[in-house]
């Protein structure tokens, strides 16, 4: 009669388990790694959402102030996490205080000849490249500024005159 290894059972390696065992336990680590893949996306699509939500809000602001006759009023929205400014202006635009032509540099560096009027600072904790930057409509902007965020919001100030075609963003 010959010996089958140190416990007599075939199939049974250094430890002892069978292969079923070591089958099941890599069957766990895959199902609990596929499970975090998936959270961790759906955190992603979650971002966003919010990133599209805090564009859509704000237009819709710009868009009750420019149908109405005479508007002012500071609009609060919330922000996308880990934004930590908004940046409003044409990155053409050559009237930027000294602090602000440093993120306007960077923001022509990443976004080139674009002809957005909304960048979200810094870029590269935006969602995605495609939502960094938003073409804001009936609005003007006469300089490029940044606007940090205060506990996860953004306020800026929209006016418009009975007289004035679009409405002017400003601090």
């Amino acid at each position: 009669m010959k010996k089958r290894g140190w416990s007599g059972k075939r199939g049974q390696g250094v430890f002892g388990m069978s292969f079923g065992m070591i089958f099941s336990i890599i069957l766990i680590i895959f199902i609990l790694a596929a499970a975090f893949f998936v959270i961790r996306n759906f955190l992603n699509l979650s971002e966003c959402a919010d990133t599209g939500l805090f564009y859509d809000d704000l237009q819709n602001e710009v868009d009750k102030a420019w149908k109405s006759s005479f508007y002012q009023d500071i609009f609060e929205v919330k922000l996308p996490s880990r934004i930590t400014y908004v940046c409003f202006g044409g990155l053409e635009k050559e009237t930027a205080s000294a602090g602000e032509r440093e993120k306007r540099d960077e923001l022509k560096s990443e976004h080139g000849s674009n002809s957005d009027n909304v960048f979200l600072y810094p870029n590269s904790k935006a969602c995605d490249s495609r939502l960094a930057s938003y073409n804001l409509t009936h609005v003007d902007i006469e300089k490029f500024f940044c606007i940090p965020e205060s506990g996860g919001k953004l306020s800026v100030k929209l006016e418009k005159g009975s007289f004035d075609a679009l409405v002017k963003m400003m601090r």
